[in-house]
């Protein structure tokens, strides 16, 4: 029987926001979600959505960040389905650094193929919406991010909430316009996801839908 791991986290209330980071606090709305219609009062039940498009787990493009970058809707279905491969990579923890030889050994063994989702496991996904995520979510170095991109991807799919976090103003090794070497590498990128240690294969198939 096919297994299948939802790897979106679930959005409530005053969920966690970049509006947490420097200079973010009143630009990222925060997330509410109001029932406005109930059953016992008109028949039907129903509720009110406040979000953006950096709520929960989200799939961006160039645009995000790129004033000519692609949108998502410059994407056709299939470039959202794709064959995966998901690494599992040990010792990183909170505000942790992803290296490159961490996921040498994650992808020991394991055949990368381009155009392939490539989906990371830090084992952060357990801290979803816990206190200060996004400030304490590991971050990766400008090496690590090479070699993803060495590897083509068509989708990169992290647990972080920030592959270049805001924590790590003094520390030099982990900066480098990381997100712009994503996108102009091509890859779509789809963060922050949770349930990726429930995976015990090393391939699969995701799914990456965004709302139309």
């Amino acid at each position: 029987m096919r297994e299948i791991v939802d790897l979106s986290g679930v959005i409530v209330s005053d969920l966690w926001g970049y509006y947490s980071l420097p200079g973010l606090e009143d630009i990222v709305p925060r997330v509410k979600v109001e029932h406005f219609a109930q059953i016992d009062d008109v028949g039907f039940f129903s509720s009110i959505l406040h979000l953006n498009t950096l709520t929960g787990s989200y799939i961006e493009a160039g645009s995000h960040i790129l004033k000519d970058g692609k949108k998502i809707d410059d994407y056709s279905m299939e470039d959202f389905i794709k064959p995966a491969k998901i690494l599992h990579v040990k010792g990183v923890g909170p505000k942790g650094l992803v290296r490159p030889e961490m996921l040498e050994e994650a992808a020991e063994g394991i055949v990368i193929n381009e155009g392939d989702a490539l989906l990371i496991d830090t084992g952060y996904g357990a801290y979803w919406n816990k206190e200060n995520y996004v400030i304490n979510g590991p971050n990766y170095l400008p090496s690590a991010v090479e070699w993803i991109c060495d590897k083509k991807p068509s989708i990169l799919g992290v647990d972080v909430p920030c592959i270049e976090g805001q924590w790590s103003e003094g520390v030099e090794e982990g900066k480098g316009n990381l997100l712009s070497m994503i996108f102009e590498s091509g890859a779509l990128l789809t963060a922050p996801l949770v349930n990726l240690d429930k995976i015990k294969s090393a391939s699969g198939t995701v799914f990456c839908l965004p709302l139309n």
